[in-house]
């Protein structure tokens, strides 16, 4: 928030959008508790909706319309394989299948369904949803479960939090950089985490989505061997000093 603040960004979360308005020089948009906002563009940001009218009716769907398959891309017509933004995929975090319209996903069910149309024989490994954004000259990039996503899931999670330079103080220059871990409280499996700063910590999700899909914990994390050199990180790698941050919560170490 403060960064979109920084920059001359106002910010606004409250009260849904009810109507625009074209006036001569300004589009006003005007929300439920009666505030109006003048602006040059208004970008409505709906998500993805599948399209999938052709097989109404000849294969399974959520309520959403997104097809629904087993872990080899077929549908519940054995003869059709789907891929892409037309169906659900395993959502590791959680064990659901969900509907996550990324080109990474449809790039891997659509190389996978060609493979498994000759027999299933490869299976899907799922997805944890990984993403990145570049913002103002920072990097924003998550994967898996928010903390508060995870108790909406059920979860009995909690979360670390680790911020620091991301590599040694006598180096020329460093960044900070911000951490948050989300576990389940129960067995310290790793749920989900979110990474900022100057720094390309773009690359960290997806060490993380890795984490998740094989079930990795908090223990895991916290000592697993990592590259040390002053011009990356620190002795310890800020992945390994944010696991341990968890532990550290936990009473562990």
């Amino acid at each position: 928030m403060d960064l979109l603040t920084e920059h001359g960004v106002r910010v606004e979360t409250r009260g849904n959008v009810v109507s625009f308005t074209d006036e001569e020089d300004d589009l006003v948009v005007t929300t439920e508790d009666g505030r109006n906002f003048k602006t040059d563009i208004a970008v409505v940001s709906t998500g993805f909706v599948p399209e999938t009218d052709l097989l109404q009716g000849q294969v399974k769907m959520d309520r959403k319309g997104a097809i629904i398959t087993n872990k080899y891309g077929q549908s519940s017509d054995p003869d059709i394989y789907v891929a892409g933004d037309a169906r659900t995929i395993e959502y590791n975090p959680t064990g659901d299948f969900e509907y996550i319209p990324l080109a990474t996903n449809a790039v891997r069910q659509g190389l996978i369904a060609g493979i498994n149309v000759f027999g299933n024989r490869w299976p899907e490994m799922g997805a944890q949803g990984t993403s990145a954004i570049e913002l103002f000259g920072h990097t924003l990039s998550t994967t898996g479960l928010t903390y508060a996503r995870a108790l909406k899931a059920g979860f009995d999670a909690d979360f670390s939090f680790f911020e620091d330079s991301y590599r040694p103080g006598f180096m020329p220059s460093t960044e900070m950089i911000t951490i948050v871990i989300v576990y389940d409280k129960k067995d310290l499996r790793i749920l989900g985490a979110q990474f900022f700063s100057k720094y390309d910590v773009a690359q960290s999700a997806n060490t993380l989505s890795l984490a998740i899909q094989n079930k990795n914990t908090l223990k895991d994390l916290a000592f697993v061997d990592m590259l040390f050199q002053p011009y990356y990180d620190q002795p310890f790698n800020y992945i390994n000093l944010a696991a341990q941050e968890g532990l550290k919560k936990e009473g562990l170490i």
